[in-house]
């Protein structure tokens, strides 16, 4: 049975094969058989991993209009016709990793759609996942990220972590790790001892060999750091970020994400108390990073507004500070 403990897909169907010779532009094979691609977009994305077997798995297909370069890139770069996935795999359900699994599915008729199981009716009844996004991006959202679509319930496949998927030749096992968001997931594959940490491990700056980690509403500063122990007792080879490359030092790449999750908690926690403004702490943690990872960081100013977002209402909610609106 390819995923143990769910549904099974069809193994009579013909088993997927990449063309020789084609042209790799934007896409690189990072392990034996896995692909990343990474789309050249001007806004928030997540690369998307193709681990191929007898059943290919898509990892974090991203946004509806990344899918779309994402699923064109299959095609014209791998010679992979997207019919022939049997998982579409986001690791959780940010948009920039989740939004395009309703398009990619109308593609790949016979792939699964695998989700944390508390999470599992939002790809079948989007309407809250869109409001999120009304509320975080803007009611024009769609306009730069695309629709989100809704998939089919028979077709998903709740997960509650610990699951082994089969593709054939080799396996990924499904790790629940929470921190990031509540329902999020890595996928530890057997072959590479290759970790897919979506975000749990922060981001990852190949040209300073940087990590800077992304905390976003709903994140948990204290879950986090205990995902991080679970996931170094791994001993991963290899850590496939999704944003944005392959790191090849797991165990110093998770040290200085708990070291950050730790300092910028203390950063975000001072500012608040003094009563800076969320620009001023935008600013305190782009000096942190810039002088702990790197001054030539290329970071985007997005993701310094979600994670100060993310910490102050983990704070609030902790009760270290007074909730949004409330005076101290």
């Amino acid at each position: 049975m390819p995923v143990t403990g769910a549904l099974a897909v069809r193994e009579d169907l013909p088993c997927a094969r990449i063309t020789k010779g084609c042209a790799m532009t934007n896409v690189r094979e990072v392990a034996e058989n896995i692909y990343e691609v990474h789309p050249e977009l001007n806004f928030m994305f997540s690369l998307s991993y193709l681990v191929m077997g007898k059943f290919p798995a898509l990892i974090d297909p991203g946004s509806s209009a990344q899918a779309r370069i994402v699923l064109q890139t299959l095609e014209q770069k791998l010679g992979l016709d997207p019919a022939a996935l049997r998982y579409i795999i986001p690791t959780h359900l940010h948009i920039d990793h989740a939004g395009g699994a309703g398009l990619v599915a109308q593609r790949a008729p016979q792939a699964r759609i695998l989700v944390m199981e508390r999470q599992a009716r939002h790809l079948s009844e989007p309407s809250r996942l869109i409001e999120a996004n009304r509320q975080t991006f803007g009611e024009n959202f769609a306009d730069t990220f695309g629709p989100i679509i809704s998939v089919p319930g028979d077709r998903v496949l709740p997960l509650r972590g610990g699951e082994t998927i089969d593709i054939g030749g080799r396996t990924l096992e499904v790790i629940f790790s929470p921190g990031h968001a509540h329902h999020h997931f890595c996928l530890f594959d057997d072959r590479t001892r290759g970790l897919f940490s979506g975000d749990a491990l922060g981001m990852y700056y190949p040209e300073v060999d940087g990590v800077v980690i992304i905390c976003p509403e709903g994140f948990d500063l204290d879950v986090a750091l205990r995902t991080i122990e679970d996931l170094r007792r791994r001993r991963p080879a290899l850590v496939f970020y999704a944003h944005e490359g392959t790191g090849r030092s797991p165990e110093e790449l998770m040290n200085r994400a708990a070291r950050e999750i730790r300092e910028c908690g203390k950063i975000i926690l001072e500012a608040e108390k003094s009563g800076k403004s969320p620009a001023q702490m935008e600013a305190l943690l782009s000096a942190y990073f810039r002088e702990t990872v790197s001054p030539k960081l290329r970071y985007e100013r997005m993701y310094l507004g979600l994670t100060v977002a993310g910490y102050r209402r983990y704070f609030a909610k902790a009760g270290l500070v007074p909730a949004r609106g409330e005076k101290a």
